[in-house]
C-alpha cells in the first residue's frame, strides 16, 4: 500500500482521462494521492482547410495544435508566422518541429497575446485561428478591426455524463479529511459542479469548502461567484505549474 506524504490529502484530477497521464505521472513521483473526475471529453473535428494562404496563423491551446497536425502541409504556406496564445501552447508547437514567432512568455491569455508589439502592430493582415469549437470570441473581436480573421475549429469539448465512476471519485474525494480540486477552465469548472450536484446537493456544499486550483484569474473570479473561499492561480497552465501550486499549498 502506498504511504502519501501530505497528510492524506487529495487531489481531484478533472481534465480529460487523456490528457491526464503526465499530471498523474507528477503526482505519483511526489506520492501525492489523486482521483479521476472527468468533466469533458475532446474529440476531434473532422473539417476542411480553406485553401488560402495566411499571413498569420494562431493557436489557442496544445488541443489546437494536436488536432491540427493533419493539416499542417495545408496550413504552412510561407511566408507565414505562427503565434501562440501561451507558453505550453508554444512548446507542443516547437516539439514539432514548427517556429513560433510570438507567444506570451509567462501565461497563456488572449489579452497577453493581443498585447504584444508583434500582435498589436497587425494590420490589413490574412489571420487564421486555430481552435476548439465554441471558443473565446476575444482574439476575433480584436484582431478583424484591421484584419481578415478566420477560424478553424479542429475539436469539440463534449460534457462527459455522470457515471459510476465520478460517484465513486467524489465519494473517496469528499470523505479524505483535505482536498484540492483542479479546475482548467471556466467550462470545465461548470461541468464539475454539473456532474456533482447529479450526485448530491449536499456534496456540491462540501465541494465548495475544498481548496481550488485554477489556471487564469477568470476562472478564479467564475469559482468566487460559485461560492468557492480557497482559491489559487498557477504561475502558468503547465503541469509543473499545478503541482508546484500544490506542494506550495500545503507549506
Amino acid at each position: 500500500k502506498k504511504t502519501y506524504i501530505y497528510n492524506e490529502a487529495m487531489i481531484l484530477i478533472t481534465r480529460p482521462l487523456a490528457q491526464s497521464e503526465n499530471l498523474q505521472s507528477l503526482l505519483n513521483g511526489l506520492e501525492l494521492d489523486y482521483e479521476l473526475f472527468p468533466a469533458f471529453e475532446i474529440n476531434k473535428i473532422n473539417t476542411k482547410t480553406s485553401g488560402q494562404q495566411y499571413d498569420v496563423i494562431i493557436f489557442i491551446s496544445t488541443n489546437a495544435v494536436k488536432y491540427a497536425e493533419k493539416y499542417f502541409k495545408e496550413l504552412f504556406i510561407k511566408p507565414f508566422k505562427v503565434f501562440a496564445v501561451g507558453p505550453v501552447t508554444a512548446k507542443e508547437l516547437i516539439d514539432k518541429g514548427i517556429q513560433v514567432d510570438c507567444y506570451p512568455k509567462n501565461n497563456a491569455s488572449s489579452n497577453e497575446l493581443l498585447a504584444m508589439p508583434d500582435c498589436e502592430g497587425l494590420k490589413n493582415k490574412k489571420i487564421l485561428i486555430v481552435r476548439g469549437r465554441g471558443g473565446s470570441e476575444t482574439l476575433k473581436n480584436s484582431l478583424q478591426l484591421m484584419n481578415q480573421v478566420d477560424y478553424l475549429e479542429v475539436y469539440e469539448r463534449t460534457p462527459c455524463e455522470l457515471t459510476s465512476h465520478h460517484i465513486e471519485s467524489i465519494e473517496r474525494f469528499l470523505g479524505s479529511p483535505d482536498g484540492t480540486v483542479i479546475a482548467n477552465s471556466i467550462e470545465s469548472l461548470s461541468n464539475i459542479i454539473q456532474l456533482v450536484k447529479d450526485v448530491s446537493f449536499s456534496h456540491f456544499d462540501k465541494l465548495k469548502s475544498r481548496n481550488l486550483i485554477v489556471l487564469s484569474e477568470r476562472i478564479k473570479v467564475q469559482a468566487e461567484m460559485i461560492g468557492f473561499k480557497n482559491i489559487r492561480v498557477t504561475l502558468n497552465p503547465s503541469d509543473q505549474a499545478v503541482v508546484d501550486e500544490l506542494i506550495n499549498e500545503k507549506k
